[in-house]
């Protein structure tokens, strides 16, 4: 568990939505319920207000030409080390906007500049999907 990591302080997350479809960004916002909160309490994680605090970084949305440089000095601010999970189809690849070829797309996907350390796929994901990714991630550490 990430409690077990030996850490003396909950474990940082933090949400950056890139833009575009907000599906993904709704299943972040919902881990703040009661509901996943706790499970999330129960991992030793925690949502913290800056990316500077952040150890593990949720990031969702589209990658686009003209977020391209706000995204990426958002992530330049996690302190290392820090690991990025991309949460749904489209943070991951583009998802169904990069098969249909949408025009303003970033020519690459979020991995092409950034390790991501997991993936959760949906379209969207779900709050229990990203919970049990941290629990494995946490894991695996």
């Amino acid at each position: 568990m990430v409690a077990g990591l030996g850490r003396r302080r909950p474990v940082g997350l933090y949400h950056l939505h890139m833009g575009g479809p907000d599906g993904d960004a709704a299943a972040c916002g919902a881990l703040l319920a009661p509901r996943f909160e706790m499970r999330l309490r129960d991992l030793g994680a925690r949502f913290v207000r800056s990316a500077g605090e952040a150890d593990i970084m949720l990031v969702t949305g589209l990658l686009l030409a003209r977020n391209l440089d706000a995204t990426l000095r958002e992530l330049a601010a996690l302190p290392q080390p820090s690991a990025i999970i991309a949460v749904g189809d489209a943070a991951i690849d583009g998802g169904q906007w990069a098969r249909l070829e949408m025009p303003g797309l970033a020519a690459y996907p979020l991995s092409h500049y950034v390790d991501i350390a997991c993936r959760v796929p949906g379209d969207p994901a779900t709050p229990q999907e990203i919970i049990g990714m941290l629990g494995e991630y946490a894991m695996g550490q």
